[in-house]
């Protein structure tokens, strides 16, 4: 998920695994042009990898790589995109938390980025990510007094809608259509197979692009750096950014 350097020719790489979660471990010689972890120490690859575990740190030893996804590091708004990801997963994940759920929805999230269907892929990212960490965002009632909520939902950055009567003590609010609030459901509700069918609409995607930034901004103590990135990006015209 993310790598920095150690030394002349380390790196230390910050890694999502299906059995331990998140782990940190140093790669020995792994910026040098010959070592064979040079490869497998690629930011976005799915591998394969050997570890010893230390007092401090582990040590990655060996790595096959299963993925690259090159196509990915090839693209920058693909970069951005999974940089965006991977920032979501160290930001809320803490070290050693095995979730076979979220590691696959690692997986999935990159593939379809890979694809170039980034949009859709982030928000599905998002929503899937907060209700795996318990934070499922409430669509069917207010979230604050519990009453009933028009077909119109809005969206408070708290995660969740809110009534009429409610709006002012959870402003800011967002404006969903009932399409939305439809996505929405589907997106929290359907595994992945089943999402890959969705062909959301422009509309739908940039409402709920809006309420998760508000949302993930409030859960997080701290900006997302790789935003800034995709909305350097955004200022560009695709001819631009694609390398």
């Amino acid at each position: 998920m993310r790598t920095r350097n150690l030394g002349e020719a380390d790196k230390i790489v910050t890694m999502y695994t299906s059995a331990r979660g998140k782990i940190v471990a140093v790669a020995r010689g792994a910026r040098r042009t010959r070592n064979r972890l040079l490869g497998v120490t690629q930011v976005f690859t799915h591998g394969r990898y050997l570890m010893f575990e230390g007092k401090s740190m582990d040590t990655l030893s060996q790595g096959e790589i299963i993925h690259s996804f090159q196509e990915i590091r090839d693209d920058l708004e693909k970069m951005a995109a999974a940089m965006y990801i991977c920032e979501l997963v160290d930001a809320f994940v803490e070290v050693e938390e095995a979730n076979q759920e979220t590691f696959d929805l690692i997986s999935n999230t990159l593939r379809m980025i890979e694809t170039g269907v980034v949009k859709f892929a982030l928000r599905v990212f998002e929503l899937k990510i907060m209700q795996q960490l318990g934070y499922e965002p409430q669509l069917q009632t207010c979230t604050h007094c519990g009453g009933s909520v028009a077909e119109q939902v809005m969206f408070s950055r708290e995660g969740g809608a809110v009534c009429e009567s409610c709006k002012h003590k959870a402003a800011p609010v967002h404006v969903i259509s009932k399409g939305t609030r439809a996505l929405i459901s589907r997106i929290l509700e359907w595994d992945w197979s089943r999402l890959t069918i969705l062909r959301p609409s422009s509309q739908s995607l940039e409402e709920l692009e809006s309420c998760m930034r508000a949302y993930i901004d409030y859960r997080l103590d701290k900006p997302m750096r790789s935003l800034e990135f995709m909305h350097t990006l955004n200022d560009f015209p695709d001819s631009e950014v694609t390398s």
